[in-house]
C-alpha cells in the first residue's frame, strides 16, 4: 500500500547497500523507503537540484467538521456507539430516519 501521490516503483538494490540503509534508517527512526527518499533529496541537493516539498503527511485527529469521504461527515459530538444518531442527506441535507419504518 502507497500513499497516495507519490510515484511508485521497482527498485533493484545490492544486498549490501540495502542493510546500510535500513541501518541508517533505524537509527535514525526512519522507514526504509523515507530514507531512500532523504538521501536522494541530499544527493539532489550536492547538485545543487531542489526538488519542491511534499506536503507534510497529516496526522492525528481530523479537526471538527472535516469529512472523511466525499459524503461521510465527521461526528466528534456523538454520544456513545450505541445510541444512533439520525443519518444528513448528502442531497439535501434533512436528516433520514435510521429505519424507513420511523
Amino acid at each position: 500500500m502507497g500513499s497516495p501521490g507519490k510515484k511508485q516503483f521497482p527498485l533493484r538494490l545490492d544486498p549490501a547497500l540495502w542493510e546500510e540503509i535500513e541501518r541508517l534508517a533505524a537509527i535514525e527512526l526512519r522507514s526504509s523507503n523515507a530514507q531512500i527518499e532523504l538521501l536522494l533529496r541530499e544527493a539532489l541537493k550536492r547538485r545543487g537540484i531542489k526538488p519542491a516539498p511534499s506536503p507534510a503527511p497529516r496526522r492525528g485527529r481530523p479537526p471538527a467538521g472535516a469529512t472523511e469521504g466525499p459524503d461521510e461527515a465527521v461526528d466528534d459530538t456523538a454520544p456513545d456507539a450505541d445510541v444512533a444518531a439520525p443519518r444528513v442527506s448528502p442531497q439535501d441535507g434533512r436528516t433520514e430516519p435510521d429505519h424507513p419504518d420511523e
